[in-house]
């Protein structure tokens, strides 16, 4: 809550090693609250979150927070002195996401699009177990989404949960779709809700066109009952 505004109502969610949760909803959900509470960096009212001890946490607030005055290069410096990564892995990352000719240069000198992707490398540089990424995309270029979408696709072991809007570029990574409205879990293709009964919920309580998000909740569906990064018997749960 914040104030007397209840955010989230008995929100709850569990994946597993592999899983590319897609995390849906319109403005106000409760997306971006419910990552920030997993991330450790709100409080929840009540309930826990249980992580897999040791593993360690990539997350991307839908506000960067990212230090303007330093460089790109200065970021990840940083992040990668706090967590323990390699130094080396800081010039691999700059490459990675194709920011090599702007990696001395003032952060709050970039464009936006650059500006997402300091944040992005940020986010993945310690190589993360659980990846919490909220509106990743917002101001990728169709190139720096295909970045996003491999660094995702790279460690097939990792538990990805990603708040968009934009499931036309990132839909396909999806193995599994939740929608939330109101604070609530709405609907989620990897419990016993069926394809159709998630297509009817998002249309009649979120305002989403049945036809737009059919082909996106059917992929989540057969990606969870026939394999590719879905749950895993045995495979211990992020919470």
């Amino acid at each position: 809550s914040f104030g007397a505004k209840r955010v989230l109502r008995r929100a709850s969610l569990s994946c597993c090693a592999g899983e590319v949760v897609l995390l849906l909803g319109a403005n106000g959900a409760g997306k971006s609250t419910l990552l920030r509470i997993m991330a450790g960096l709100s409080r929840a009212d009540g309930g826990q979150v249980v992580r897999k001890r040791g593993a360690a946490l990539g997350f991307l607030s839908h506000h960067l927070s990212i230090y303007g005055r330093l460089s790109p290069r200065e970021n990840l410096s940083l992040i990668a002195a706090l967590c323990g990564a390699s130094p080396d892995s800081v010039g691999a990352s700059l490459e990675r996401w194709g920011l090599g000719e702007f990696s001395d240069r003032p952060v709050s000198d970039l464009s936006r699009g650059n500006q997402a992707r300091v944040g992005l490398a940020r986010a993945f540089l310690n190589a993360p177990r659980v990846r919490l990424l909220d509106e990743p995309s917002g101001n990728l270029d169709d190139w720096g989404v295909e970045v996003l979408k491999g660094a995702i696709a790279a460690d097939s072991d990792a538990t990805t949960i990603l708040a968009t809007h934009d499931i036309h570029r990132l839909g396909d990574l999806a193995t599994r779709v939740v929608v939330m409205g109101k604070g609530e879990v709405l609907a989620d293709s990897g419990t016993s809700a069926s394809a159709e009964e998630i297509a009817r919920t998002m249309s009649e309580k979120e305002s989403f066109t049945h036809t737009t998000f059919w082909p996106l909740i059917m992929l989540g569906d057969n990606h969870g009952k026939h394999g590719g990064h879905g749950t895993q018997p045995g495979t211990e749960p992020t919470r």
